[in-house]
């Protein structure tokens, strides 16, 4: 099930977070600021434990993915694409025409099912990532 991230989730999304390095390591009060600003924060539970959770932003005609994580014991079931899919469709809605987002050059996994979802490489950030220092790669699609 995906539905609208609640400050209750606080606890299972660190646990998350905490247990994928590849993503981005936000603080409690990182999803709570986001959760009060223009972004927009789901999550996917399997039981009472979030097992997913993509945070966007939408402004004017174009979206960006913040971060996208999903528990590694709940991979491969559908739930990042479901995620995507569910960002898309929100984006379609508010008149988004394109969705971009940074991931690390050597995160293959992840451009791959990027890759799949329909995001295309439109550039490069040199020396965006920290521990360790990595370029990223921005990749973007097109909302239809």
């Amino acid at each position: 099930m995906i539905r609208d991230f609640d400050p209750r989730d606080l606890e299972s999304i660190q646990k998350l977070i905490s247990s994928i390095p590849e993503v981005a390591q936000w603080s409690a009060d990182d999803f709570l600021l986001a959760s009060q600003r223009n972004f927009c924060l789901r999550v996917t539970e399997e039981g009472d434990t979030v097992s997913g959770l993509v945070a966007f932003r939408m402004i004017k005609d174009e979206a960006e993915i913040l971060n996208l994580a999903v528990d590694s014991s709940h991979r491969r079931r559908g739930i990042g694409s479901r995620l995507v899919e569910g960002t898309i469709e929100a984006c379609k809605a508010a008149g988004v025409k394109k969705i971009f987002l940074e991931v690390r050059e050597s995160n293959i996994g992840a451009r791959n099912f990027y890759s799949r979802m329909g995001f295309t490489e439109a550039g490069r950030r040199g020396r965006y990532y920290r521990q360790p220092v990595e370029d990223a790669l921005v990749l973007v699609r097109k909302v239809e």
